[in-house]
């Protein structure tokens, strides 16, 4: 008989963390019977198991914490009822290790930019006897964990790339008749789309090719009144969100990660899969666990307009280091296909399963 697992997200809105949930309730389905538990709507992502939907939306202050207490007690009862041999939260790890459950829990960003609330809540709630393991998704978080917030459970296990999903994504028609350079991601100041959009603003190549920029959120506005202050409508296009962004990424001339923190940064694994060059901000933790400069791809310093200008005309202009980029994107990201980072999770429960 298959052992349950129970996988807790708040929502499976089009996210990267989403995404890595929707990946994993496939790849893991083959060994356990999974359970993915949301808190509440949007669902564009589909999994494999079983969908559960808690019903407790976010709102004002006062319903988020009304919302805490109804989300223990509803999981609790969950809990109760399916009985999981292993329970993963990630974000919205406060309710769930309330519980009180034996639970592992997931951290996906820099938690040096955590809210300070976030950060009392690593050095108390995540200290509770019942977390059994924290997974990081980038060797850098695990250290910051480790090192300055003096948690000793930590583990990494990177995140997976659906090779086949992606495949039949690329079967799909070019979307767009004319040439661009592409970026996506939330509209969030984290993201840096504002310092991409100056440097592209400055380029020496603004009028000879396309800003493309996939996603939605609350910089959309922001954004839309600086594109307009310089004078870029017609060269920088907001295309909100897509159903395929992989057919997006495989027909940019090259993709641009700007952000000036992240955690791992999944979508540069999705990028380089799909064949494509790309130009990155070294943060302080994930990317250099992916690009390695002038082999796969460029880094550039976080939040510095004019190296990051000066970087893209480089792979703009020189056609050589852009055909040795291009050469050596999907072989490098080979290593994290679903297969190999489910046998990481199997491994992760056993582990548990037996301590």
């Amino acid at each position: 008989m298959m052992k349950k697992l129970m996988l807790i997200v708040p929502s499976l809105v089009k996210g990267g963390v989403e995404r890595v949930v929707s990946n994993l309730s496939k790849g893991l389905s083959n060994y356990y019977q999974v359970y993915v538990i949301i808190y509440h709507q949007p669902i564009e992502y589909d999994i494999e198991g079983e969908l559960i939907n808690l019903e407790t939306p976010t709102g004002s202050y006062y319903k988020k914490i009304i919302n805490t207490f109804y989300r223990i007690i509803r999981l609790k009862r969950l809990i109760k009822k399916i009985s999981p041999d292993f329970i993963v939260s990630f974000m919205g790890n406060l309710q769930p290790i309330l519980t009180l459950a034996p639970i592992i829990v997931s951290v996906r960003n820099n938690p040096d930019f955590f809210t300070w609330q976030e950060k009392l809540f690593l050095i108390t709630i995540y200290k509770l006897p019942n977390v059994k393991k924290i997974i990081t998704c980038s060797i850098g978080i695990e250290r910051k964990l480790s090192n300055h917030y003096h948690l000793q459970n930590v583990k990494n296990i990177y995140n997976p790339i659906n090779f086949k999903l992606i495949g039949d994504k690329l079967l799909s028609q070019k979307p767009l008749k004319f040439e661009y350079i592409l970026a996506a991601g939330r509209l969030h100041r984290q993201k840096g789309f504002d310092i991409l959009i100056n440097s592209f603003a400055r380029s020496s190549f603004k009028n000879l090719i396309k800003l493309v920029i996939l996603g939605e959120g609350e910089e959309r506005k922001n954004l839309e009144e600086l594109i307009l202050k310089l004078d870029l409508k017609n060269q920088v296009l907001l295309l909100g969100a897509v159903d395929n962004p992989f057919i997006y990424m495989k027909h940019a001339k090259f993709f641009i990660f700007s952000s000036r923190y992240e955690g791992f940064g999944n979508i540069l694994l999705e990028v380089l899969a799909c064949e494509t060059p790309v130009v990155a901000t070294d943060c302080e933790t994930g990317t250099s666990e992916i690009i390695e400069d002038r082999k796969n791809g460029l880094l550039v310093p976080p939040k510095d307009e004019n190296a990051l200008q000066s970087v893209m005309e480089e792979l703009f202009y020189d056609q050589k280091l852009y055909e040795r980029l291009k050469a050596n994107t999907r072989k490098s990201v080979e290593k994290y296909r679903m297969e190999n980072i489910m046998q990481d999770w199997i491994s992760l429960f056993k582990e548990v399963y037996h301590s």
